[in-house]
């Protein structure tokens, strides 16, 4: 929450009809954003608000473009269906693949950009570094090829 109050950097609650649906947290450097969080409420996932609130933050930010990253899917992990659903969550609601893969803290991720716009993985490293402010040392990024996964 401290950080959110940085430039740049929002948590923003989605409501329908008064009851909170979902929350996203968004951190932006020039015209990217980057949806480091989005969640809805378990009782009401299935019913199109994850894709509204999507559709929102892409009004919201209009002329942005914009990434995220998900686990990258492997069957091995304890997580393996949740890390597909995902994906293909994202992808239906206009998110590609670019074949760029991230390893943060141990986990690998894959990276995804809105519709046909990409990002250069410096400007997310950048980015990350914003939002890392006085803890950039600790906020290791590595991007691999997706040959070597």
């Amino acid at each position: 929450m401290l950080r959110s109050k940085k430039q740049y950097i929002e948590f923003i609650g989605f409501f329908n009809n008064g009851k909170l649906v979902g929350t996203a947290y968004n951190m932006s450097k020039g015209d990217l954003t980057y949806i480091f969080y989005l969640a809805v409420n378990p009782e009401l996932r299935g019913g199109g608000y994850g894709s509204k609130i999507l559709k929102d933050i892409v009004q919201m930010y209009a002329g942005h473009r914009f990434c995220l990253s998900a686990e990258k899917p492997d069957s091995k992990a304890a997580n393996a269906e949740q890390r597909e659903r995902r994906i293909a969550f994202y992808k239906r609601n206009g998110f590609n693949d670019f074949g760029k893969v991230a390893v943060e803290d141990g986990v690998t991720y894959t990276m995804l950009s809105y519709g046909d716009a990409d990002f250069e993985k410096q400007e997310y490293i950048d980015l990350q570094a914003y939002f890392s402010g006085i803890f950039t040392p600790f906020a290791k990024i590595k991007f691999i090829d997706e040959e070597q996964n």
